[in-house]
């Protein structure tokens, strides 16, 4: 799809708008979205960040996926402008030297952005989605001086409910006027959107004093081995950091464990430094118990269409490899 099309189709007379799911968690599914929301939602982003009808928006993400709607529909509703490009890992390379009051982009694209950055236009704000950032790369957002803000939100409630400034370093995402959330007795969040709907989420959430709220990782990816619960997700990003090296934490049936623990590290010209027992040795150092690996398998990590870690192909795929589980003695 194009912008174009999606913005012929935000003009007609239907009352809701078709969009699919990122297919992150599963297949991609379609989801029907009011107009009517899809513009509220619009109007408080631009309310956020003080933008009216003479802002300039511009899009390096596609119009098949939410985020990249909402940025067409921002720019409707206000009447402000907006360029967009076709997506890609080095975004602005031919943008004309105008400021940009609201960027959206990926992390991937963030990273271009901060490595780039002498030959940026004037960028106001920076909103980055489609999955979250990671540690080193919000360490990198704060030595560069950019305004960035991550968001949270899905498909399900039209594009983001929650942002925090990664640039100030604050840990919770704070929910926009209007939207509250709480978490059920497994401690996964629940958006309230008064006048739309009430969503209990997969993620687990804590909620902190101040009223804003931590993503902890996701219910169905909870690992459960030798009794203990790891959260993938929190894993990946610490070990990722430290190995400068994308990685996927899977939990395999194990008749001794309930699940094993497998740690997938991205083939790349710099993994692979050390062994892999050396790695354990390490990892025992640096981490705590219940996260190190009983087995390490070096591969191309399984993605999903827009590059999200596919975590159902890992598990499929391992199979195929036959080493040792790697013991904690």
């Amino acid at each position: 799809m194009s912008y174009d099309d999606f913005l012929e189709e935000w003009r007609n007379s239907s009352k809701t708008v078709i969009c699919h799911s990122s297919g992150s968690t599963g297949k991609p599914k379609s989801i029907e979205l009011p107009k009517l929301r899809m513009r509220e939602s619009a109007l408080r982003t631009m309310a956020f960040f003080g933008l009216d009808c003479n802002a300039h928006l511009h899009s390096c993400i596609s119009p098949d996926y939410i985020g990249g709607k909402m940025m067409a529909v921002r720019s409707e509703v206000t009447g402000c402008s907006l360029t967009y490009e076709m997506p890609s890992n080095r975004p602005l390379r031919n943008h004309k030297n105008i400021p940009i009051d609201l960027l959206s982009v990926v992390p991937s694209q963030l990273l271009y952005l901060i490595e780039s950055i002498g030959n940026l236009p004037e960028i106001r704000n920076i909103l980055v989605g489609g999955s979250p950032v990671n540690e080193e790369l919000r360490e990198r957002v704060v030595q560069s001086g950019l305004n960035v803000w991550e968001s949270y939100g899905m498909t399900e409630t039209a594009s983001h409910i929650a942002l925090r400034c990664i640039s100030n370093s604050e840990v919770g995402f704070h929910t926009l006027p209007g939207i509250f959330v709480d978490t059920d007795c497994n401690s996964r969040l629940i958006i309230d959107m008064p006048g739309w709907q009430k969503l209990l989420t997969n993620d687990i959430a804590q909620i902190m004093d101040d009223g804003s709220f931590v993503i902890r990782g996701r219910y169905d990816n909870v690992i459960i081995s030798g009794g203990k619960k790891v959260h993938p997700e929190i894993v990946e990003d610490k070990i990722s950091s430290w190995l400068g090296v994308p990685v996927m934490l899977v939990g395999v049936q194990d008749i001794k464990w309930g699940e094993r623990i497998v740690l997938l590290i991205e083939d790349s010209l710099d993994a692979g430094i050390i062994s892999d027992v050396e790695l354990i040795s390490n990892f025992k150092i640096k981490f705590p118990k219940e996260w190190v690996p009983k087995q390490i398998v070096h591969c191309r990590l399984p993605r999903t269409g827009n590059g999200k870690l596919d975590r159902p192909a890992a598990k499929s795929m391992l199979h195929l490899y036959n080493s040792n589980p790697l013991s904690l003695i």
